[in-house]
C-alpha cells in the first residue's frame, strides 16, 4: 500500500487559506459576463502555451489563442490535443472513482494524432535516470489509486491529495510522452473529483516553469525523505496562492468596472457585442478587414451597427475614418 508521509506547516495553511479566499472572492463578486468569459480564456491560453512550453513545444502565445478562437489559418494538432484533454477533467471528476485508466485518457488525448495509437497513452518502455524501471511502473502506480480512492486520501483537503497524486506522477514519469502535462491534468482532475473547483481561472503551471528547478530538486527529495511530501506541499501550495493573488485583484477591478458600466446603462449588450468587447481584449484593435475574421457570417454592415452602439455606450473608441479606421477599449 502507498502511504504517503506530511506535514500541515504553517505556510501550507497560509496558502490554503489564500487559495480558499480566492474561491470565496471569484464566487460571490459580480463581474460582467464577457469578462468572466474573458478571464477564463486568458487562463486556458497560458495554460496550454505553458504546458507546451513545458514539454520543448515551440508555439507561441498568440498562435495559441488564434488556435483556441480559430483564427487565421490552419489549428495546431498539439493546441486541439490540450484544449480537450482540459475540457475532459469536469466529464472525468464525476466518476465515483478516478482510475489508472483515467490517466492513460488524458495522456492519449494529448498525443492523439502526434504519435502511433501504441504509443498514445502508454506506459514508458525505456528506462530513465533516477526513475523507477518501465517493469516497477504499474507495481508503483496501482497502490497509488488505491490510496486516493481510500478514506486515508479523502480525509485529507483536496489540495494536499491532489499535490501528492501529481508529485507521483512527475517522480514515476510512468508514460512515453507527456508526464508534465499528464501531472498538471492530474491535478485537475483530484480537484474536480472532491468538487473542488477553481472555475478554469488560474493556473500554475506558468509558475513551475519558472520554478523548475526547484520543482525537480523537490520530487527528487521526496524519495530520499522516506516518501515525506512536506516541502512538494509548500511549493505546490505556494504556486497556487500566489496565481489566485493575481486572481483576486483582478476581479476586484472588474467589479470596480462592472459597477460603473451597470451605473451608467453600459452593462447591456448582445452576444456579438461580447465577442467584439473579447476580441479587442485579446488584440487591441479591431479594423474592416477583421470583421470577416470575427464574424464570418455577418455582414460588415451589421458589425458596424454593433460598433457604433458600443462607441454610444463609452465602451468602444473610433480611431481613423473609413476604411482604414481602427477600433479599440475606450
Amino acid at each position: 500500500m502507498f502511504y504517503p508521509e506530511f506535514t500541515v506547516t504553517q505556510k501550507v495553511l497560509k496558502n490554503i487559506s489564500a487559495v480558499e479566499y480566492a474561491r470565496a472572492v471569484s464566487d460571490t463578486v459580480k463581474i460582467l459576463p464577457a469578462w468572466q468569459k474573458q478571464l477564463k480564456k486568458e487562463a486556458l491560453v497560458s495554460r496550454i502555451f505553458s504546458l507546451l512550453k513545458m514539454e520543448g513545444i515551440g508555439v507561441s502565445e498568440q498562435i495559441v489563442k488564434a488556435s483556441i478562437e480559430k483564427l487565421g489559418g490552419g489549428r495546431y494538432q498539439e493546441v486541439i490535443n490540450f484544449e480537450k484533454a482540459i475540457k475532459s477533467i469536469e466529464e472525468l471528476g464525476r466518476k465515483s472513482e478516478i482510475e489508472e485508466v483515467d490517466l492513460k485518457f488524458l495522456n492519449q488525448t494529448f498525443t492523439e494524432k502526434l504519435l502511433p495509437k501504441t504509443k498514445q497513452g502508454a506506459y514508458r518502455t525505456q528506462k530513465k535516470h533516477g526513475r523507477p524501471a518501465p517493469e516497477e511502473i504499474l507495481a508503483q502506480m496501482v497502490p497509488l489509486f488505491d490510496w486516493f480512492n481510500s478514506l486515508d486520501a479523502r480525509e485529507n483537503h483536496p489540495l494536499v491529495t491532489a499535490s501528492i497524486m501529481s508529485a507521483e506522477i512527475l517522480r514515476l514519469e510512468p508514460f512515453e510522452n507527456f508526464n508534465l502535462s499528464t501531472s498538471s491534468l492530474t491535478f485537475d482532475l483530484v480537484l474536480e473529483s472532491y468538487g473542488y473547483r477553481l472555475g478554469g481561472l488560474v493556473e500554475i503551471d506558468s509558475y513551475f516553469i519558472n520554478s523548475r528547478k526547484e520543482v525537480e530538486d523537490s520530487i527528487l527529495e521526496i524519495e530520499k525523505n522516506n516518501f515525506d511530501y512536506t516541502h512538494w506541499l509548500e511549493l505546490v501550495t505556494q504556486g497556487l496562492a500566489s496565481k489566485t493573488y493575481n486572481l483576486v485583484e483582478k476581479i476586484k477591478l472588474l467589479e470596480r468596472d462592472t459597477k460603473v458600466a451597470k451605473a451608467t446603462g453600459r452593462a447591456k449588450v448582445s452576444e456579438r457585442q461580447e465577442r467584439i468587447i473579447e476580441y479587442l481584449q485579446d488584440y487591441g484593435i479591431l479594423q474592416n478587414k477583421d470583421f470577416p475574421v470575427v464574424f464570418p457570417d455577418i455582414s460588415e454592415d451589421t458589425v458596424l451597427r454593433d460598433l457604433k452602439s458600443l462607441m454610444d455606450s463609452g465602451i468602444v473608441k473610433k480611431m481613423g475614418s473609413t476604411k482604414s479606421s481602427r477600433y479599440e477599449l475606450a
